[in-house]
């Protein structure tokens, strides 16, 4: 029987789900009105722009591997692997991070006075039953990113429709809402900026299934750019609806979605419903950051540039080896955070945080690559999609992103950030131990 490729519905699901992240409605809310206006400037200014050249090199080099293909053929193996490793390790982040949320809200409803080991361990048992079904083939395990997808979509457009039902039903809205609150600030908002940054990020994971796809070099500039756009419209939407019904200071980080759309309906009931589907977002949210990232992590082992293990493979080419390091690690990681954080929310901060810093800086390098890949003779010959002005907006998204990384230590008018030492800490130990791997991937080069 004819193996199933994925299609163009696939691929948009699969960036959907890479980077519209449910979990993180309610901490873009939290930065107060401007966030509106803070997503309308990053979208137009970098999320855009970032998926028009996510988009070109997609055409360009549309092999399996994404991001790692293009630093490799850009600026060589050393920094495609140290890429690849910090892919890799925040891989550990995500997942474990967004787990953490999810065992929270599910307790939320069913035992709210659990104690956090339980939520833990609850986090642990998700860790797992995504490593199963990380291994299946994509094409097998899309059906669960397709629906994830559509619910990803239906809670973004479900909290702006709460908020205008709200609104409608004669409520004042619980933030003012006017030129003076939309214009940006530079204080305390500013600490949120990187988080609104880092939802701009993961477009060019559909590109790590390329290989399962027919004609990429087509499909993926088409989707990528379309799914930046909409991707804008849906975060903004999303925070206008959330600000209409709860009051900044009340937004709660965990389960400041399902209150306000059951409270801009009226409807009480509605809690439990949306925190089933917010769980199922979540699963496959991380479904896609395990596999693409680890996709690249497996070639690069292949290729010799990491060390052997992280490249074994499953009969079916999905990459075993890193999957199954990412969740042996993520278990370890999740079982020494719970003595050291106090709740869930500190946890899943402390982890995402981190997770934050160390998959901005591969973005980095993509830049970089890109820009030194248009000066080549097999960009010349390229007849595919090219971004518009790509250079010079090629310049703005760097910008952007160092300034964001900026913003991870210290925030202008406020001072050192208040995670300067999990961000630069974790980062740090991101760093050496990528080298420690790639130093150990000579070894085994060299022993052969």
């Amino acid at each position: 029987m004819e193996e199933r490729k994925l299609g163009r519905f696939d691929a948009f699901m699969v960036i959907i789900c890479g980077i519209m992240f449910a979990d993180t409605i309610a901490s873009n809310s939290s930065a107060g009105v401007p966030a509106i206006t803070w997503w309308l400037i990053l979208g137009v200014l970098y999320m855009i722009p970032t998926g028009l050249i996510v988009g070109e090199l997609s055409g360009f080099l549309p092999d399996e591997g994404g991001i790692y293909v293009w630093i490799y053929e850009g600026l060589g193996p050393k920094w495609a692997a140290l890429t690849s490793w910090l892919f890799f390790t925040c891989g550990l982040f995500i997942p474990v991070s967004s787990f953490v949320m999810s065992a929270d809200v599910l307790f939320s409803v069913m035992w709210p006075a659990a104690p956090l080991l339980a939520r833990v361990g609850l986090a642990i048992v998700l860790v797992w039953l995504l490593t199963w079904v990380s291994t299946m083939p994509m094409a097998e395990a899309q059906w669960i990113v397709n629906a994830a997808g559509v619910i990803k979509l239906v809670l973004y457009v479900g909290v702006f429709l709460a908020g205008v039902t709200y609104l409608m039903g004669g409520h004042v809205p619980a933030n003012e809402m006017s030129a003076a609150t939309l214009v940006p600030t530079v204080d305390e908002s500013l600490e949120f900026l990187p988080i609104i940054v880092f939802c701009c990020t993961g477009m060019e994971l559909a590109s790590a299934s390329a290989n399962e796809m027919d004609d990429p070099s087509r499909m993926l500039p088409r989707v990528v750019v379309g799914t930046a756009a909409l991707a804008v419209l849906l975060n903004v939407i999303s925070c206008f609806g959330l600000l209409s019904v709860t009051p900044v200071s009340e937004i709660d980080l965990n389960y400041g979605l399902m209150g306000a759309i059951s409270t801009g309906f009226g409807a009480p009931w509605l809690y439990a419903v949306v925190a089933v589907l917010f769980l199922l977002a979540i699963f496959a949210q991380c479904l896609t950051w395990m596999v693409g990232s680890n996709r690249g992590t497996a070639e690069s082992a292949k290729a010799g540039d990491l060390p052997a293990f992280l490249g074994k493979e499953t009969a079916s080419g999905q990459p075993l080896g890193a999957i199954l390091t990412t969740s042996i690690a993520s278990t370890v990681l999740l079982v020494v955070y719970a003595f050291t954080a106090e709740t869930a929310s500190d946890l899943f901060f402390a982890l995402f945080s981190c997770g934050v810093i160390g998959s901005l800086v591969p973005y980095v390098f993509m830049i970089v690559a890109y820009q030194r890949l248009r000066k080549t003779e097999a960009y010349a010959a390229y007849e595919g999609f090219r971004c518009p002005g790509g250079l010079g907006l090629s310049w703005l998204v760097q910008v952007i992103q160092c300034a964001t990384l900026f913003l991870m230590v210290y925030i202008p008018g406020v001072g050192f950030s208040s995670d300067v030492v999990t961000n630069v800490g974790g980062f740090l130990a991101m760093t050496l131990t990528g080298a420690v791997a790639i130093w150990w991937a000579g070894r085994e080069r060299a022993g052969e």
